[in-house]
């Protein structure tokens, strides 16, 4: 028995539905973290230069979101095309899509309440 190929554009979306809006939060929560020490140090001020932390915490939290955005579509296009898959690898790009919808929100809730916690909430504070 012979089983057949996945096709590179199938196996491309199907790792991006999986691991892109993980990767999305692991870049924005070291980003956002790099920024808030940044801030909390009063390095904002470089050279005479005015970082303003509050703009890029939210730009980045903005790509990661839209990435995480991504990554939940291309889970579910890799899930309809692999619906009612019979044969054993098109099964497994099945069940690693289902597991790419389930931690897509997740992943993007996670990123956008720490970035909106980041620019909304008090930095520089003890615990």
């Amino acid at each position: 028995m012979r089983l057949p190929r996945v096709q590179l554009g199938e196996a491309t979306l199907l790792w991006l539905g999986v691991f892109g809006a993980p990767a999305a939060w692991a870049v924005q929560h070291i980003a956002g973290f790099s920024l808030t020490e940044a801030r909390c140090r009063e390095a904002a001020t470089i050279g005479g230069w005015s970082l303003d932390m509050d703009a890029w915490t939210i730009a980045v939290t903005a790509l990661a979101a839209i990435v995480a955005v991504t990554a939940i579509g291309a889970a579910i296009v890799t899930f309809r095309g692999t619906r009612g898959a019979e044969e054993p690898p098109r099964e497994r790009i099945h069940f690693l899509a289902v597991i790419g919808i389930t931690i897509g929100p997740l992943f993007l809730a996670m990123i956008l309440m720490s970035g909106l916690g980041a620019v909304f909430l008090p930095q520089c504070v003890q615990s």
